[in-house]
């Protein structure tokens, strides 16, 4: 079948540039327009209005069919599922929803798009190198003073929120890089006489970006990030190699040395994981019992916890795991209250169950296959070393992350439906083009008709993230009459915002509304596995005067992070309160001898007051034996 050509040329550039805009969305400050830190996600919800629309645009304007793949009805299949179960749960859709099924939509749309024309492709893999060069450039003003970083507590961050998730952005983008600046040198020393412009730009551009990624990314301390450039560069290298590097003598490698190669290959890397391990072993460990505690999560149910769901369910399972007694000294010390599982492939499997989990699965395999076989090796780099970062990060709560995967995935999998079967009847030939289109459009008009009915929805969480920005000024000076006035308003729109509810919470209890504050902070513990919602419940009953409520959390907030001293404390002033003296007593000398992860003033202000109260109590104790003596 002949490949048609464009019907209106400058209609594919104009096409684009949403997709442009979408690829540069790391870009965005975290705190644009609201200060809520979702300013990447509100880019991403402006974007993905116009890419149904834009994607029919450049499917009319070529009309290049589609060949549909296997993982598109995994990828469909596992939509379908974790939206479901999730909406079992929540009877709403929550944000987290919303952007899965909005992702869904994006790589359809990738698919069809990334086929219509070669230039497409080219300007989105430029796009991204650009995206990373800058990204890399701005960390290294950051580094030498030029800017301040996003974080109070980093040096460099660039437009992210701290140096983990903008590590893995740059490790990401490095085997793109390296990818071009092999292969487009490679192409313009054959091509020497032709204009080759494009791929001048491309290589400059990926040259440019190698180097301004490698002198940044080792000041970002991010064991995660080092890996991942490091295994997705040498997919890049690797199938480089065997696929476009021809050898005029190839020499035969014997057995022994084949093992001998393998051995030194293995070593390196056990010294290189074993070192990097020892970098922050506190922190690897501490993930170890992440990963650990929500394969249990996992294993309670084949459905999951729900989509945005796991950190509540962790905390719930981490008290369990220390109130059973299974937790040793150190895995007390160590727990803390995460809000991801730092393993993408364990946090799927604890919010959405082993089912999805086994959709996800089948669809990679697939994509890596499909890649390797059409030699995308810039995508199976840049996906490999994204999956890397994924087992030890949460690249998938990230949106620039999100984009960028559902790029390298469609871009493994794009190919066009191209008919070279001669003999067959050219009517039959046409009626399967013809459904094909059919199919494509079928896709673009529901995903369009999605985009806006979601858009719409999703617009009063905007308000409510902008409202809630403009109200903190009011929280943090104390005005809780005011918080609470506004907060109403705008609570079910924000029912999965773990600080916005706590702070609500706490305002209700602070204004004295204590059943409206245990409701509120019932709703945190869903989502959140800090202990301080537990705790400020049982202040709440504290106040209620409903003492055996108000120990039940303060034990239930002391079991899930042990390591933390606050919840002793308020067991001794409930003890106190209560009359049982003995209890404060036993209390306080336990918060007194007991480690805590974190020195503080606080914390040496409340092991001071129980001393102070263990010092008067024996005081007490040796006065009454005198006048008993007497």
């Amino acid at each position: 079948m002949k490949i048609q050509e464009p019907r209106i040329h400058w209609i594919n550039y104009v096409c684009l540039l949403p997709f442009i805009a979408l690829i540069g969305n790391a870009l965005i400050a975290d705190d644009w327009q609201t200060h809520t830190g979702i300013g990447k996600n509100i880019g991403f919800y402006i974007v993905i209005a116009f890419i149904p629309l834009v994607t029919a645009l450049s499917f009319w304007n070529n009309r290049q069919s589609v060949k549909f793949h296997a993982a598109d009805y995994f990828i469909l299949s596992w939509l379908i599922i974790a939206f479901g179960l999730s909406y079992l749960y929540f009877q709403a859709i929550n944000n987290k929803m919303a952007t899965l099924v909005l992702l869904g939509i994006l790589y359809y749309c990738f698919r069809i798009f990334l086929v219509q024309n070669q230039i497409n492709l080219y300007m989105l893999m430029l796009t991204l190198m650009l995206v990373g060069g800058i990204e890399a450039l701005w960390g290294l003003l950051q580094l030498y003073g030029f800017t301040s970083a996003r974080h109070a507590l980093y040096t460099v961050s660039g437009s992210f929120f701290n140096p983990g998730p903008y590590a893995g952005f740059l490790a990401v983008i490095l085997p793109v890089s390296l990818f071009y600046l092999c292969s487009d040198k490679e192409a313009l020393a054959k091509h020497r006489q032709r204009s080759t412009i494009l791929l001048k730009i491309r290589w400059a551009v990926g040259l440019l970006t190698c180097i301004v990624i490698l002198l940044i990314l080792p000041t970002t301390m991010s064991r995660a990030a080092w890996m991942a450039a490091t295994i997705g560069c040498a997919a890049v290298l690797g199938g480089y190699y065997r696929c476009f590097i021809k050898q005029k003598k190839e020499k035969r490698r014997t057995i022994g040395r084949k093992i001998g190669q393998t051995i030194v290959f293995l070593t390196i890397i056990c010294v290189a994981v074993a070192g990097l391990y020892h970098l922050k072993k506190d922190s690897a460990d501490g993930r170890a019992l992440i990963w650990k505690l929500s394969m249990e999560m996992a294993s309670r149910t084949w459905f999951g916890e729900g989509l945005g769901r796991f950190s509540g369910g962790y905390g719930n399972a981490q008290k369990v795991y220390f109130e059973s007694g299974r937790g040793t000294a150190r895995e007390e010390w160590l727990a803390g209250e995460p809000e991801y599982a730092f393993n993408e492939f364990a946090q799927i499997a604890a919010e959405q169950g082993y089912v999805p989990l086994a959709l996800f699965l089948l669809t990679l395999a697939f994509a890596f296959i499909t890649g390797i076989r059409h030699r995308r090796f810039m995508a199976v780099g840049g996906l490999a070393s994204l999956l890397v970062f994924a087992l030890f990060s949460y690249p998938f709560s990230l949106i620039p992350f999100l984009i960028v995967f559902i790029f390298f995935l469609a871009s493994c999998i794009s190919t066009r439906y191209i008919t070279i079967d001669l003999a067959a009847n050219p009517i039959a030939l046409e009626v399967r083009r013809q459904w094909n289109r059919y199919a494509v459009i079928a896709v673009l008009l529901l995903a369009t008709m999605y985009s806006v009915r979601t858009i719409y929805q999703r617009h009063p969480v905007y308000t409510a993230h902008k409202t809630w920005g403009q109200s903190q000024l009011h929280y943090q000076a104390g005005m809780y009459e005011h918080v609470v006035e506004d907060y109403s308003v705008i609570y079910p729109f924000m029912r999965d915002q773990p600080h916005f509810l706590f702070e609500y919470g706490r305002s209700l209890y602070m204004t004295g509304a204590y059943e409206e504050s245990i409701h509120v902070l019932f709703d945190g513990t869903a989502i959140s596995a800090d202990p301080m919602f537990r705790i400020l419940i049982g202040r709440n009953r504290q106040r209620q005067e409903k003492y055996s409520q108000a120990e039940a959390h303060y034990r239930y907030a002391a079991n899930q992070v042990p390591n933390r001293l606050y919840p002793y404390y308020l067991l001794v002033k409930l003890y106190d309160e209560m009359g049982e003296h003995e209890k404060a007593y036993n209390m306080a000398v336990e918060v007194v001898n007991k480690e805590v992860k974190i020195n503080s003033p606080a914390v040496e202000e409340m092991k001071a007051a129980m001393r102070k109260r263990i010092e008067e109590d024996n005081k007490e104790l040796v006065n009454h034996h005198v006048s008993i003596e007497q």
